[in-house]
């Protein structure tokens, strides 16, 4: 009987250690907002890393290439999409701008989410959305996964 009170003891004790143990939790890695504190430049970085990627895009440049980072992926319209054009509302050649967006950096990941509008010569431009993820290289940032919607017309 004796052996076996102290088995149970023992038991418990070994039952109850982690809950008497503190975890210890690293802190977060602080997410860079575009409005000001520390890191601004990162957030610009990671900005005109898109509008460039995205001006490219529209001129049918492959100096975008330049920008991705190995095995980027894009969805359109909910469509992987593995040839160019690879971003919503581009059809064809002609001119991308950013028409707004908002970037964070957390450490050596950015995501930038933007409105951009597409115009072919001698046509109405079309608008779309997009959100970028982008990895902090040596080379600088580089796009990783971008998704991209098409805004339709209200006439």
């Amino acid at each position: 009987m004796r052996r076996s009170a102290r088995a149970s003891a023992l038991l418990l004790a070994l039952l109850l250690a982690p809950a008497c143990t503190r975890r210890t939790v690293p802190a977060p890695v602080p997410v860079v907002m575009s409005e000001g504190g520390g890191g601004v430049s990162e957030v610009a970085a990671a900005r005109a890393t898109v509008a460039a990627f995205i001006a490219a895009e529209a001129a049918g440049d492959p100096a975008a290439d330049t920008l991705l980072a190995t095995g980027a992926d894009f969805i359109a319209q909910g469509i992987a999409i593995t040839n160019r054009p690879r971003l919503a509302a581009m059809l064809g050649r002609g001119e991308g701008a950013v028409e707004e967006a908002r970037a964070q950096v957390s450490g050596s990941v950015a995501w930038v989410v933007v409105i951009y509008r597409f115009t072919k010569s001698g046509e109405q431009p079309e608008r779309a959305r997009g959100t970028f993820l982008l990895e902090k290289r040596t080379a600088g940032w580089r796009i990783r996964h971008v998704h991209t919607s098409w805004v339709e017309r209200w006439n």
